[in-house]
């Protein structure tokens, strides 16, 4: 949950950045992608040693491919910057 992390460190000392409705839903859908990363890997550890541990692994490779591809795998403290340019 780095880019959350980040985001929210941002947030708490500078108050809200000021980006674009594009550039906002953009680092918006970076958030969920990691809860829901997050989820997956708290239910697939509840069930670690049963049948059912394995099948989040290709859930969890699907989200973390449509992450990626939102952030570039830039660092949190670059993609923003990156975000305000396009603004």
């Amino acid at each position: 949950m780095k880019y959350t992390k980040y985001f929210s460190f941002i947030v708490q000392e500078n108050g809200q950045p000021l980006l674009e409705e594009h550039q906002f839903r953009l680092m918006m859908n970076i958030i969920f992608l990691e809860g829901v990363i997050s989820g997956l890997n708290k239910s697939k550890a509840a069930n670690k040693g049963t049948d059912q541990y394995y099948k989040y692994d290709i859930i969890l490779l699907n989200v973390e491919r449509e992450l990626s591809g939102l952030t570039g795998n830039l660092k949190p403290s670059d993609l923003l910057y990156k975000m305000h340019l396009n603004t």
